[in-house]
């Protein structure tokens, strides 16, 4: 079994998946990759919920809940309904 991602690991790993994402949309004069890199990003939290330390008191089941339905909302607010470079 694979070892979860901490928060530090998977913020970083979103950073550099939309950082990556704006370079190549603006390489290639297409505004898709951007929403291509949301989505990556979104389905990255959604498989794989995480949260930071310090909010690690809480109940988890309710943490994970949260943090899919963020991945989710990132997914179709930055993935489908904003259309970079239109």
């Amino acid at each position: 079994m694979m070892k979860k991602l901490s928060f530090k690991a998977q913020i970083r790993i979103s950073f550099v998946i939309v950082v990556c994402a704006f370079v190549l949309g603006q390489i290639v004069k297409m505004g898709i990759f951007h929403n291509i890199g949301w989505i990556l990003v979104g389905l990255l939290f959604a498989i794989n919920p995480v949260w930071p330390e310090a909010v690690d008191w809480r109940n988890h089941d309710e943490l994970r809940k949260g943090i899919r339905i963020g991945g989710v909302l990132v997914i179709i607010v930055f993935g489908f309904l904003i259309r970079y470079g239109v």
